[in-house]
């Protein structure tokens, strides 16, 4: 996130007044966006402020709970457990469904908030690029916030016709009572709100820190919602491009030498010198004072002494324990011992001193080959299958040892690799889930624990198919607003 003056955001701030229901709706006496904004830079100060509200912790948190990322850990208090996600217990009143709609909701409506007090500046010849860059960054982000929405909340993005979320592209009031779109409707939306990238500045597109809204970004939104939505033929062409631009990043020559790999850079945010050796396109900065997003699993740090209440799954383990994979030395903790059964996650080590914070990765290069690999799937040519996955497990070896990914029989065993290989390279970033809930069912893949991650609970699995991997509208929600009450998702009470 932009480092900005936190006394001005938080007055700023205080003028995006919210509301019990997810949709903050316009409150008597509210302040509107037509006098909150009244030049450009008031229109800066509301764009920091909806960037604030992206939240990428929420879905990593449910995730990897929910899913086969974690076991319970020495230090449990209870987390994930009696009645929790750990235990597969998902319905209305769930806090991980509140925290995705909330937090997402808390988005567009600041989003919609700058693009309605737009209307009213008038920018002059020397501030208009400055401008035009601020509405499409707001357009962009509140498109972003549509999708995570819909992926976690439709039951089916690839039927344009199936019940979506609620189409926000006003700023809504008291009287509103809103029903579900369908997610043609929504698509369309965010489609329209995409087009305005054309709109993005050069200093926005340059895309230095990864940590703004550019063109890079939306190639990417697209590439995945393509391959979220099933429209595979899309796929291609941005991924081949950012994998062109962002090459993976390299590790160390030697196992002997790996602390100095380039990749453990990317998860202690420390700086790459060389751009071009950079593999994320976007990231979320966090800051003293932003959440922490360690803090997921462990009370104190991400060692062994740092009161773990979840730790890495046993078998997310097993695939990474390979002292020449680099991915074993960054996602697990140093200070494991996993002899002893303590197997400590790692992933999010701290940065600028500061223990459990770290910034949130939301686009790497590694997934476009991911996502690549599952439109050569889709398209039965499963020799390209294996040279796109080859290609990320060859970047994290030490030459010549990687394992050589094999070339899938057909299309299930395909997507099953694929499924494979985002689990072990994408642990931790909250794609767990959603890979399970639209790929699961094709791949013949679901929740994989180890009996002694799960026995004693009796939560091992849920077949592919189920209901749970569509979320519930949030309690909060249905009994707010009376357009939704009956449009809860199938397999949930309201």
């Amino acid at each position: 996130m932009k480092k900005i003056n936190f006394i001005l955001i938080a007055l700023m701030l205080t003028l995006f007044s919210s509301c019990e229901d997810a949709l903050e709706i316009i409150q008597p006496g509210e302040l509107g966006p037509d006098v909150t904004f009244q030049t450009v830079n008031d229109l800066q100060f509301g764009l920091n402020g909806v960037y604030s509200a992206v939240s990428g912790e929420s879905p990593i948190a449910f995730s990897t709970v929910f899913t086969d990322e974690v076991a319970i850990g020495f230090a449990n208090g209870g987390q994930g457990l009696n009645g929790g996600e750990y235990v597969f217990n998902l319905n209305a009143a769930s806090a991980d469904a509140a925290a995705i709609w909330n937090s997402n909701y808390s988005l567009i409506n600041r989003a919609n908030r700058v693009i309605a007090g737009a209307k009213a500046v008038i920018p002059t010849a020397a501030n208009q690029a400055q401008y035009n860059d601020i509405l499409a960054q707001a357009h962009i982000l509140r498109a972003w916030g549509h999708f995570v929405l819909l992926s976690h909340f439709s039951t089916d993005l690839t039927s344009d016709s199936a019940l979506g979320v609620i189409k926000m592209d006003f700023v809504p009031t008291v009287l509103d009572q809103l029903p579900r779109n369908t997610n043609g409707e929504v698509f369309a939306l965010i489609n329209s709100d995409l087009n305005f990238a054309s709109s993005l500045s050069a200093t926005s597109n340059a895309n230095t820190t990864r940590t703004f809204i550019s063109t890079d970004f939306v190639k990417a939104f697209k590439a995945r919602m393509a391959a979220y939505r099933g429209k595979y033929t899309e796929v291609t062409a941005f991924a081949d491009e950012l994998i062109t631009k962002y090459p993976l990043t390299p590790r160390s020559a030697t196992v002997a030498t790996e602390a100095t790999s380039l990749y453990l850079n990317i998860w202690t945010d420390v700086a790459i010198p060389t751009a071009t050796q950079n593999e994320v396109i976007f990231k979320l900065e966090r800051v003293p004072g932003n959440g922490t997003i360690n803090s997921i699993w462990a009370s104190v740090n991400s060692t062994v002494n740092g009161s773990p209440f979840y730790e890495m799954s046993t078998r997310l383990y097993n695939l990474l324990n390979n002292t020449n994979d680099i991915r074993r030395r960054a996602f697990l903790s140093p200070s494991s011992d996993p002899a002893g059964g303590r197997i400590v996650i790692g992933k999010y080590p701290g940065s600028g001193g500061i223990v459990q914070l770290n910034d949130v990765k939301i686009f790497r290069t590694a997934e476009m080959y991911f996502l690549k690999a599952e439109a050569l799937a889709e398209a039965e040519n499963f020799v390209g299958v294996a040279a796109q996955l080859q290609a990320v497990t060859n970047a994290r070896f030490v030459a010549g040892t990687a394992p050589v990914i094999p070339v899938p029989a057909n299309k299930q065993a395909a997507f099953a690799q694929i499924l494979n290989q985002r689990r072990i390279e994408l642990c931790f970033e909250g794609h767990r889930y959603l890979d399970l809930k639209r790929l699961g069912v094709k791949a013949g893949v679901t929740i994989d624990r180890a009996p002694e991650d799960c026995s004693i609970f009796n939560a091992c699995s849920i077949p592919s198919n189920d209901y749970r991997f569509t979320m519930p509208i949030p309690f909060t929600e249905i009994s707010a607003n009376t357009g939704i009450k009956d449009q809860q998702n199938p397999g949930y009470n309201n």
